[in-house]
Formats: structure tokens, sequence, C-alpha cells
């Protein structure tokens, strides 16, 4: 027998109806649940070199040369590399709604749009969530996100990327460690540096909609029902190809009472001193650190809201980086004590 859902995990006649005004016309919702997450919008995505996966290396050392003395010999000089391999992730999502549910609909093109449309938002929330927070420690079938390779911040030098016990580029803005801190991420999302990866010889890059029409679907009294059913795939992993390409500042407390600009030198210092290369960097912040940096904005302290930006719309931006806002970066955060 079919396990029964509850009408709050299913389309339904009662939540459906719940679209339908007094004079029998189809209501828009208010989008309540939408997020601003422009990671995904920033994010370079290419196809990767495997169908589940992506090799690539690191290089570790150059060739150097050599002084000596007119006549002496010398020796020859290598580079070094490090392998490494990404994991390509299968993201599913299903649309089902009954036939009868549907034909009492008064526009049913319309309804079906405005429930794909929210499963759409609700996908890329997804997507956004697992690129910051997800974890293969349990799931091997998943790609790791930020949060596992940039975890540990080391209280000695965090730019140092032999580090034996912490993680490389993240910096302890000294917030404790309970569960009421955040981060900002500085990335510079770039081919060759950080980007998502998607099957080789995909030419949808991953993407698969699949309207399926109408099937028949065991119903909650296990009797069989038609409905219609869309399905929607994304495969889609997170290289990290230049580990130089992501710094963390995190422990930083949310609250906005304990906000400072104590915070500032440490995103100097992780600006300078970690990233290489001319592409952009980027700094992302959730919703109450924007809030921190438009006050700073009005004080006048380092934070200007001008269009001097790769999309030049107007935007906050600090020194040559623009501030993007991250509705899926949590500021209920548990600190990880630096070592």
């Amino acid at each position: 027998m079919a396990a029964s859902q509850g009408l709050d995990t299913r389309y339904n006649l009662v939540s459906s109806l719940k679209l339908v005004d007094p004079k029998g016309a189809l209501i828009e919702p208010m989008k309540t649940c939408t997020e601003s997450n422009p990671l995904l919008q920033d994010l370079p995505i290419i196809q990767s070199n495997g169908i589940n996966s992506h090799e690539d290396s690191r290089e570790t050392s150059i060739p150097k040369p050599q002084i000596i003395k007119i006549g002496d010999g010398h020796d020859a000089s290598v580079s070094t590399w490090d392998n490494f391999k990404e994991t390509i992730s299968l993201f599913v999502d299903r649309i089902d709604v009954p036939k009868h549910v549907l034909d009492m609909m008064p526009n049913k093109d319309r309804y079906l749009a405005s429930r794909e449309d929210a499963h759409f938002r609700g996908f890329g929330q997804g997507v956004i969530n697992h690129i910051l927070y997800g974890s293969s420690v349990a799931d091997p079938e998943k790609f790791d996100g930020l949060d596992v390779r940039y975890k540990t911040p080391d209280s000695t030098d965090p730019t140092n990327p032999s580090s034996a016990s912490a993680d490389a580029f993240v910096f302890d803005a000294g917030g404790g460690t309970g569960s009421d801190t955040c981060s900002i991420w500085l990335l510079q999302p770039a081919i060759d540096k950080l980007f998502g990866i998607t099957p080789v010889n995909d030419p949808q890059m991953g993407i698969k909609i699949e309207d399926v029409g109408y099937v028949y679907d065991t119903a909650e009294n296990s009797k069989q029902r038609r409905i219609k059913r869309k399905e929607l795939e994304w495969k889609l992993g997170l290289c990290v190809k230049d580990m130089r390409a992501c710094a963390r500042i995190r422990n930083i407390k949310s609250s906005i009472s304990n906000l400072n600009t104590g915070i500032i030198s440490l995103i100097y210092q992780a600006r300078n001193e970690v990233f290489r290369g001319p592409e952009p960097v980027i700094m992302y912040v959730p919703r109450r650190m924007m809030t921190h940096f438009h006050i700073m904005a009005e004080n006048k302290q380092n934070v200007i809201y001008d269009r001097n930006n790769i999309y030049d719309v107007p935007m906050y931006r600090f020194g040559d980086m623009m501030i993007r806002q991250q509705d899926a970066q949590l500021i209920t955060e548990t600190g990880v004590a630096a070592v």
C-alpha cells in the first residue's frame, strides 16, 4: 500500500480552492517565500570532463631558477601538482496535480504556471542551500558545499594554505561558538577559480524539464487516479579549482547590537592577502549583515553605493567588492572555535 500523504504534502481541492476568489477567479498568491540568492547568477557553470564528476589538478609548486658560478653546472627544476575530483549531484522534483483538481480550476493553464513557478523557485533555493551548506559526509551522492570546505578558522595565520589543523582562508571574528553567528563570504566566481559543473556533452547543462502529461498514480485510498505530471531535474556540482578563490569571515555575532566595524580589518586582510588574478571578488552577506552595511554607508564608513560594478547597476560595495545579499546565508550558524 502506498504511504498516505497529508493535505499539506500534496495538491488537493482543499488547498487549491484557497487560490480561487468568491467570484470564481484564480488568485495569484503573494510570493512570501521568494528569496534573493545572487550567487547562482554570478557563478559560471561549465561542462565537466566526466558524466558524474570532474577531475582536475592544482599546481603545488613551480620551477625556480638557481644562481651559479660561471662555468658550473646546474640541476633541472620541475613543477608539481595535486589531483582532485569533484562530484556532480542529481537534484530532482516532481509536480503532480490530480486531474479532478485541475479540472475545477477556473484557468487551468494559469494554475499550472503558478505551481511551476513555485517549484522553480523552491528548486533554486534548494540548490543554493546545498552550494553553501551541503555535505557528502552522510550522503556520498551529494557534493560538498562551501561550509564544509572552509569550516575551521586558523587562529595563527588564516592566509596559510598549509595549516595542519585549520582550514585555509577562514578568519575568526571572535563571536564565540553559539548558534547565533553568521559569515561573510568573499568569492571569486570565474573559470579556473570557482564554478559550477554539469555532465560532459550535455547541451542542456544538466537541466531537464519533462512534461510527462497525464499518468495514473496511486491515491491515498490505494486506488488509481489520473494526475498531470511534470519532472524537474538538474545535475550540478561545485568546483573550487583555486582554493584562493574563497575566503570566509565567520563567527560574527548576528544581533545588530553586537555588529561593529571591527570586522573591517578582517575583510581587508582577506581581500588583499587571499585572492589572485584580475577576476572580480564579490562579498556575499546574510540579510542581517546587509543591514549593518547600510548603516555603515549612511555613516560613510567604507561602504559606497554606486554603479561601479560588473552589472552597471546601483549597488553597495566595499572597496572594489560588490556586496550581494543572500537570503540562504544563515544568521543561526553554530560558531566554530579557531585552532
